[in-house]
């Protein structure tokens, strides 16, 4: 593991050298890059390209970051690359990686030769539990704060509830919707998705079909919204399929 110092950021990653265009692997809420390194060693084998990956900030060894939203919390990512000197990159992110590949694609269309998305999050599913969400955001408004964190705690996203530290960031990260952003990715897109993903629904992937306009879906049968955990060799097989086919 290496780190470096940007901006006043300390980014923990891994490299593996070697030629052509970089593929840099982003992890989920949570998690490290430590659970990508066995499909970036893959993919080295497989193509020869040099393969990163990243700690994103507040996980592994990246210390949390004070940011106001998603586009910050992005924005800081790309001061990575710049001074890692990565001009065109191949992304795979997961999760809340392919929530910051998303933003990076779309704001910064120059620095993508593609981008893979796994069961990434940003497109929020329409549900009556974000509805009551919503609404109870208004109607708790005058409820003193420990006992609103309590009540609204009880029924948020399992990533919120089980990273009190982390809170800060998540609210920042989470409030944006991404759908927006889809349409405005140019490179060629590659959206992966478990079958049985719990938390973001295969369904999903209807709206990324409709509005990126080079996309292709593959599915991850019997896989949840970790295939990378739970299905790796099927997945595995789907990412060298994209880059030697």
């Amino acid at each position: 593991m290496r780190q470096v110092a940007v901006s006043g950021q300390v980014w923990s990653y891994t490299v593996t050298p070697g030629k052509g265009v970089p593929i840099v692997f982003l992890h989920g809420w949570g998690r490290s890059g430590s659970e990508w390194v066995p499909f970036a060693q893959g993919l080295h084998i497989a193509t020869g390209r040099p393969v990163y990956t990243v700690d994103l900030p507040g996980f592994g060894g990246s210390p949390i970051p004070i940011v106001s939203d998603i586009t910050e919390y992005t924005e800081r990512f790309f001061q990575w690359l710049t001074y890692m000197k990565l001009k065109k990159i191949s992304l795979v992110g997961h999760s809340l990686g392919g929530r910051v590949g998303i933003v990076l694609a779309a704001t910064r269309p120059e620095v993508f030769e593609a981008l893979v998305l796994v069961d990434p999050a940003g497109v929020k599913p329409r549900s009556i539990r974000r509805t009551f969400l919503r609404t109870a955001a208004a109607l708790f408004r005058w409820v003193p704060p420990s006992i609103r964190a309590r009540v609204v705690g009880g029924i948020m996203d399992e990533d919120y509830r089980s990273s009190p530290e982390l809170r800060t960031l998540y609210r920042a990260i989470v409030k944006t919707e991404l759908t927006p952003y889809l349409s405005r990715i140019l490179c060629p897109t590659y959206v992966i998705w478990g079958e049985k993903d719990p938390l973001l629904p295969l369904e999903q992937t209807d709206v990324y079909k409709r509005l990126i306009p080079d996309v292709r879906i593959r599915v991850v049968w019997g896989a949840g919204h970790d295939p990378q955990l739970s299905h790796a060799e099927k997945l595995m097989r789907i990412l060298e399929e994209i880059w030697t086919f």
